[in-house]
């Protein structure tokens, strides 16, 4: 009967991950939600994150709760914006205070791939947050920008978590998951 009890507490245990293991698949990349999708996240993920409207009323941005907010090292955290009236999601990219003068975030990751993001729009910010969730699915080292040297993007496993988490939902909002 423990054995039992043990086995049903480890698999909800691991059910508590958010897609953890998953990989990206660029072919399913979009910005339509599904019904189903926009439900389960209204209704079940929502809950983890601070949710702003935007001033025009037709956009609502969803930034993790559980983020670093600090400005005493530079951090790059995705938003989903969700915008009800189009049935779409997009990822915004944003960072905090220690990256402000730099003209486009670059970042390092493993010592060998740099990948900039010099332009704003959504299917770049897609791809840049997709690299960066690679790379934190592989363990990878990731490095940014900052003046002329390249200093630690993620230093804490709760760094490193909240943006995992983050793109998994925006994946699984958008069915890339």
């Amino acid at each position: 009967m423990k054995t039992i009890l043990f086995g049903a507490m480890a698999l909800a245990l691991g059910a508590c991950t958010v897609d953890g293991k998953k990989n990206v698949d660029r072919e399913k990349f979009q910005f339509k939600m599904g019904d189903d999708s926009e439900l389960f996240f209204k209704n079940v993920r929502a809950i983890y994150y601070d949710r702003t409207m935007a001033p025009d009323g037709k956009t609502e941005v969803y930034r993790f709760s559980d983020r670093y907010t600090g400005q005493d090292r530079p951090m790059i955290t995705p938003a989903i914006v969700i915008n009800w009236l189009q049935d779409e999601a997009y990822i915004l990219v944003e960072n905090n205070e220690a990256l402000d003068a730099e003209p486009y975030l670059s970042v390092v990751i493993q010592d060998s791939t740099v990948v900039d993001l010099r332009e704003r729009g959504r299917e770049r910010m897609l791809e840049f947050c997709s690299r960066l969730y690679e790379g934190i699915q592989n363990g990878q080292d990731i490095r940014v920008k900052q003046d002329t040297a390249w200093v630690p993007l993620f230093v804490t496993d709760n760094d490193r978590e909240a943006f995992r988490v983050t793109m998994a939902d925006y994946y699984r909002l958008t069915r890339v998951f």
